[in-house]
């Protein structure tokens, strides 16, 4: 997606038909998280990427102790270790920043109730509350929108068939690759409100 000001987008959407115009999505935020081990309980790493008006103005990646032990199949796929995790702070000491990001706006992930029930059971055990959150699931969107296009519908190939950049495995670049995602399937299909579900942390 190449990406312009915001005066020249809004002229050029007023010039486009109806039919072509690309919705404006104020505020949306991408996240990802990486775990442990196979309890998917807690995150040693959570990544969180910010669009504002269809642009991607953020983009950061937090390592978190999740005081658990760490599998080695988890290890080997994202590459934390338990020595290198237990360096770095616990859950509520850096969720006022996550919090701050994800208070408002459509949140989004890649297979996204994974995603949701890692960081509600995150809350649950620091006695953490926190408001329902609209979201939308990039899986199930390009599966309805783009169907056989594509061989499947994991982010490591969306990504590649985008042309989007991807570390994988690296939470910040899978929240990135996440929201680059719904942004071209936006820019092609246009609004996405049909998608947005709602997740409750109680």
């Amino acid at each position: 997606m190449i990406w312009i000001d915001e005066q020249k987008l809004k002229e050029l959407r007023e010039m486009a038909p109806e039919y072509l115009r690309v919705p404006v999505v104020e505020r949306a935020v991408a996240f990802d998280v990486e775990t442990p081990n196979g309890k998917s309980e807690r995150m040693c790493s959570i990544g969180i990427t910010v669009i504002e008006n269809n642009i991607v103005t953020k983009s950061v990646e937090y390592r978190i102790n999740p005081e658990q032990d760490f599998d080695w199949f988890c290890v080997k796929v994202h590459g934390i270790t338990q020595e290198e995790a237990e360096l770095e702070p616990i859950f509520p000491e850096v969720w006022p920043q996550i919090r701050a990001e994800l208070d408002t706006g459509l949140v989004l992930a890649h297979n996204a109730r994974f995603d949701l029930n890692v960081l509600r059971k995150c809350l649950y055990a620091y006695g953490i509350d926190f408001h329902d959150v609209h979201f939308a699931d990039t899986v199930e969107i390009a599966r309805s929108l783009l169907g056989k296009k594509v061989p499947n519908h994991k982010l490591g190939t969306l990504c590649d068939w985008m042309g989007i950049p991807l570390d994988a495995h690296h939470a910040g670049s899978d929240s990135f690759g996440c929201a680059e995602i719904y942004l071209n399937l936006l820019e092609e299909y246009g609004s996405l409100d049909r998608f947005e579900r709602t997740f409750s942390f109680r």
